[in-house]
């Protein structure tokens, strides 16, 4: 039994039991249901490694925004690698950084992804024309066949670019189809796999880390030459894949890294838009009207009132006289005395 059976055994019963999920819908035999038994299969397993993903991401960045301080104490202990160690292991663990924490998620996924490949690989007639049981019988010979057999947009998916005349006779396949569809498919797995590299690269770039080195940069055009020369070999049960997982990484990628580029954006903004304001707890100041400012008898407040010493303000240029006495109970006489005067003239 081999190391990877495990992962092989589990990845042929999950593509068999979704395929029976879709042969209700579809039938048992049509290519919709195979293709997107691949596809949810796919779908399924970058669901379950989401988690490592993020791990990885996270770690990536911040090692990326580490790199100026590690420069600087590369240059510093350059003479001391003893020190220089432990000052390096000072420092992530200062910032919570790991410099494999982007490498174990990558090393977990390699047995899945190979498990993937592995499985669908098997999906096409052997070299002599037969169709043969797989992966401790759970992929059986029947099912093999009508795999291979199902057609997606005409072409079988155990068809492949290179596949021999004598294969594509047994699958009921056109030759000239066969080399579009698979030539269509292997120059948009090459594009999508660079687009997912650069995205990770611009990103890097656009939040002032570290810069890729010259290799990095050299393996991001290289990779997707290597897929596009392997994908003459693959089935189109393997493009499928390919594609689905390349397709889900940029989308993945995209909102991931957004995400974590809102949430700094949202602490920093948050102390800057506050600072004007009152203190937590705090009651804000409201400005006192100004009739409410000292008022003067007259109902007329200490800002609208005449300085004391200042011209111009009476008519012609003469100083305001003094004010009457504010008499609150009323300047008219009471009708006591009014009666007293009416009565004496009289």
């Amino acid at each position: 039994m081999g190391i990877l059976d495990p992962f092989y055994n589990a990845v042929a019963w999950l593509i068999v039991h979704i395929h029976s999920g879709m042969t209700p819908i579809f039938g048992a035999r049509s290519g919709a249901a195979w293709a997107l038994s691949i596809v949810l299969l796919t779908v399924a397993m970058r669901i379950l490694l989401f988690p490592l993903f993020v791990k990885q991401i996270k770690s990536q960045r911040a090692m990326s925004a580490l790199a100026p301080q590690m420069k600087e104490l590369q240059a510093k202990y350059k003479n001391d690698k003893e020190r220089l160690n432990q000052e390096m292991m000072a420092l992530w663990r200062a910032h919570g950084a790991n410099p494999f924490g982007g490498c174990l998620p990558v090393l977990v996924q390699i047995p899945v992804f190979f498990a993937l490949f592995r499985v669908l690989n098997s999906l096409h007639p052997n070299k002599a024309g037969e169709y043969t049981s797989h992966f401790a019988g759970i992929l059986t010979k029947h099912l093999t066949e009508q795999a291979s057999l199902a057609k997606v947009f005409g072409v079988p998916i155990g068809a492949s670019f290179s596949s021999s005349t004598h294969t594509l006779k047994l699958l009921h396949a056109s030759a000239t189809s066969v080399k579009l569809l698979s030539a269509i498919l292997i120059v948009v797995m090459a594009a999508s796999t660079f687009i997912t590299q650069r995205q990770l690269m611009a990103r890097t770039a656009a939040t002032g880390g570290a810069q890729m080195p010259q290799q990095q940069k050299t393996l991001m055009y290289i990779l997707p030459l290597v897929f596009a020369l392997f994908g003459f070999k693959f089935p189109l049960g393997v493009l499928l894949y390919w594609l689905t997982t390349n397709f889900w990484s940029m989308g993945q990628q995209a909102i991931v890294i957004r995400r974590m580029d809102a949430a700094p954006a949202a602490a920093t903004a948050g102390p800057a838009a506050t600072a004007s304001g009152p203190r937590p707890g705090a009651k804000p100041s409201q400005p006192q009207p100004r009739a409410a400012l000292a008022p003067d008898g007259d109902g007329a407040s200490a800002e609208e009132r005449p300085p004391a010493n200042g011209a111009g303000d009476g008519p012609n240029g003469a100083k305001p006289g003094p004010r009457p006495p504010a008499n609150r109970g009323g300047n008219r006489p009471n009708n006591r005395n009014r009666s007293k005067r009416k009565g004496g003239r009289r």
